[in-house]
């Protein structure tokens, strides 16, 4: 296929109740052939997207792209550069028959709620109406209409934990060659006003996975062309936050049926989707302290996790714990980048208090003295990903020190992230196997490595930017009506539209 196809991508999530604006400085910033080999080792999606091409004949034309981590709103600086560099790039291509964008859907600045709207919408005015666009998100993105009136495709993660990062950039590339061929494809969208807390579900079981499994069943049978769910990511405190079904068909007509068939098969899955009743982390410590299996206890900390946009900077758990330090065998992280300064400053094997937690957000936890801490173990923060998810990723988390008071091993790192790999404990040390209690922040990502090796999994009420009680939470834009802040019918989903 002799055709010409630009490729970029920005890729955060933001928390809207993360106090910490997300600066160039946390942003990854890959360009032309560094993109794809280093993407191909990541395991970016947009990797996918290169592979997608070149099953077709493709070699794309390479921009800009930019990933971070979750964290809070980004500077609007850094889309706008982006943009500014996106347009001069596609310019010096010349004329294009498509471009692919690799987003990653929930992403709000300090300026925008509807940062890749505002993405998408750049590169249609610019390419034109003929120019075929086609994008990838994250389960949890957040689908505006300015998204889906700017792009032909979006293709989103039809896994959580997300273990398809490869495989949603490949459909998204597949979807745009289609096009390119002469396929008239058409992308219906419905949307539904439902957040979750995204430590309450999973697509490897339970009525969502039955939800994928039907979608799976019409693509495979040929109905639809691609389907994507999107259970939007709820710490996004923005007048248009919803999740939302995306159905690419060859007719119209189907693509919309389907799409609000699935969404209406989602609307009556929105109790579900709120997950069970929380642990308080005295109940879970419980359970680790009469746990005889041989098999950690994990304390999911999802409330404070990095993933999910939080700051990553609670102690709550740790302060628990401190009464047990004799007794129970713990490990447990807090982001403290002063405490791992001090850390260093005293070296291996030095004993002192330590004052930990809430550095990044005051508002939302308080600071933990912990007494005669040893330092066990300093590093300089690198560890590989065990995965499945990004399997081989190479994650930098800055100056990390392990703090031991008694049987409690304390991972204390300037920037983490990742937390729910196995990994994560293990390159600094410590093995999360040989614990009777584990704790993770993070949601659900964790569950694909953590959930053969542990003797129970237990969602716990702590507190963070990623609360799980989202009605608790301070929202002040968000829309209404809004489950689960109010009761919904089916007259709130949209009707199915074809937008292109």
């Amino acid at each position: 296929m002799n055709k010409k196809v630009f490729l970029c991508g920005l890729h955060q999530e933001s928390n809207s109740f993360n106090p910490v604006l997300t600066t160039y400085a946390y942003f990854r910033h890959l360009r032309g052939e560094e993109l794809i080999t280093l993407g191909k080792d990541a395991g970016y999606t947009i990797f996918g997207m290169v592979e997608g091409l070149r099953a077709h004949g493709i070699t794309p034309l390479c921009g800009s792209f930019l990933n971070a981590g979750s964290g809070g709103p980004i500077d609007a600086a850094v889309y706008e550069n982006f943009i500014s560099n996106t347009i001069v790039d596609i310019k010096k291509a010349g004329k294009l028959d498509g471009v692919l964008v690799e987003l990653h859907g929930a992403t709000l600045s300090n300026q925008s709620d509807d940062v890749c709207g505002d993405i998408l919408e750049s590169i249609r005015n610019l390419v034109g109406e003929g120019v075929i666009i086609s994008a990838s998100c994250d389960l949890h993105a957040k689908v505006t209409e300015k998204m889906v009136k700017n792009a032909d495709f979006i293709s989103g993660f039809q896994a959580y934990p997300h273990i398809d990062l490869y495989e949603t950039g490949k459909r998204a590339a597949d979807a745009l060659c289609a096009k390119m061929s002469g396929k008239n494809l058409k992308m219906a969208r419905v949307s539904l006003p439902v957040i979750a807390p995204a430590h309450g579900y999973t697509t490897t079981a339970g009525n969502l996975k039955k939800l994928m499994e039907k979608g799976f069943g019409l693509k495979n049978d040929g109905t639809i062309f691609d389907f994507s769910i999107f259970q939007v990511q709820p710490w996004l405190d923005s007048p248009d936050v919803a999740s939302s079904v995306l159905v690419i068909a060859e007719d119209a007509e189907k693509a919309k049926t389907v799409a609000f068939d699935l969404a209406m098969e989602e609307f009556k899955l929105r109790k579900e989707l709120q997950g069970q009743k929380l642990l308080s982390i005295e109940e879970v410590i419980q359970k680790a302290l009469v746990n005889k299996s041989g098999k950690p206890i994990v304390l999911v900390d999802s409330a404070d996790s990095s993933n999910a946009g939080a700051c990553g900077d609670s102690a709550a758990v740790i302060e628990a714990l401190l009464p047990y330090k004799s007794v129970l065998k713990a490990a447990v992280d807090v982001k403290d980048a002063p405490a791992t300064e001090k850390a260093f400053s005293l070296g291996v094997g030095a004993v002192a208090d330590f004052t930990l937690g809430a550095t990044l957000a005051p508002a939302l936890s308080k600071p933990v003295l912990v007494k005669n801490a040893k330092v066990k173990s300093l590093h300089e923060g690198s560890f590989e990903r065990f995965g499945p998810q990004a399997k081989g990723n190479v994650c930098h988390i800055g100056k990390t020190a392990v703090l031991e008071v008694g049987k409690l091993l304390i991972h204390v790192s300037a920037k983490a992230q990742a937390n729910g790999d196995l990994n994560f404990y293990r390159g600094f040390g410590i093995d999360p196997l040989a614990q009777q209690l584990v704790n993770i922040k993070a949601c659900t990502s964790f569950r694909a490595g953590y959930e053969p090796v542990s003797a129970e999994i237990c969602n716990t009420s702590t507190p963070g930017a990623a609360g799980t009680v989202l009605t608790e939470l301070p929202f002040k834009k968000r829309p209404v009506p809004l489950y689960p802040f109010e009761e919904i019918t089916e007259q709130d989903i949209t009707e199915p539209k074809c937008y292109r």
